[in-house]
């Protein structure tokens, strides 16, 4: 069962927050210490992170006073460094820390996280458009580089396999969102196929055995009638 929010208050975060705590999970992954992240990241980076740059932006996933703006080309270096896809830096905290996403059209409580993995994952509605793009994009061939020593890009034929798991990914999210732990709800699942094939047992074991108790019963009314029908007419 679900916990009541306590004093109806709730955590409210934004994209950048989300990506900051999603650094510090990303750190404690590869069991890095921030010297060592910050190593990592400043091939990408171009510059490597100081110290208390690094507590700086993740201590922004917390504090609201200086949220650290993160831009498309840290994103690309947060992936490459941590060797994580992008989507891994989007992903909302669990349900139980009950934090809304911030947005210019939430309220207070802010919007369903569902709305950032429905951004990231897709939906049913408009993932056919990215995979018209990847097939584009795969049977498309750039020129070849002049100096053999440059390698030319590459256009893997499977872009568009790749979104299978994605498919099934935002799936399983949508599960984990309405029912928490997957493995509890498929136990609790078992648990209520086995409540409801008992009851479906009992049921039918309960209809056979007012059936048998009707047919006992017509039965005997109909020996009683057949009874009272021969005392009268001997009587007569």
């Amino acid at each position: 069962m679900s916990a009541t929010r306590k004093f109806g208050m709730r955590r409210v975060m934004t994209p950048n927050q989300i990506v900051a705590h999603n650094v510090i999970k990303a750190r404690a992954l590869r069991g890095w210490t921030q010297e060592q992240a910050a190593e990592a990241l400043a091939p990408y980076l171009g510059a490597k992170l100081s110290g208390p740059s690094f507590s700086a932006l993740e201590r922004s996933a917390v504090k609201v006073e200086r949220i650290k703006q993160f831009s498309a080309d840290d994103l690309l270096a947060l992936s490459r460094g941590f060797d994580l896809p992008i989507g891994y830096f989007f992903t909302p905290p669990p349900p139980e820390m009950d934090a809304g996403l911030y947005g210019p059209d939430a309220g207070m409580k802010g919007l369903d996280p569902i709305v950032l993995l429905d951004a990231i994952l897709g939906t049913p509605d408009n993932l056919d458009y990215w995979a018209d793009e990847l097939l584009a994009y795969s049977a498309s061939h750039a020129p070849m580089p002049r100096s053999k020593r440059e390698k030319p890009s590459v256009s893997p034929a499977d872009l568009t396999e790749r979104l299978t798991p994605l498919i099934d990914m935002r799936a399983k999210a949508l599960l984990r969102n309405a029912l928490g732990d997957l493995d509890g709800a498929s136990d609790l699942l078992e648990r209520l196929a086995e409540a409801l094939r008992l009851l479906d047992e009992t049921t039918r074991a309960s209809t056979a055995n007012r059936a048998a108790r009707g047919g006992t019963t017509d039965e005997t009314s109909r020996a009683s009638t057949t009874s009272n029908t021969g005392t009268k007419n001997g009587g007569s």
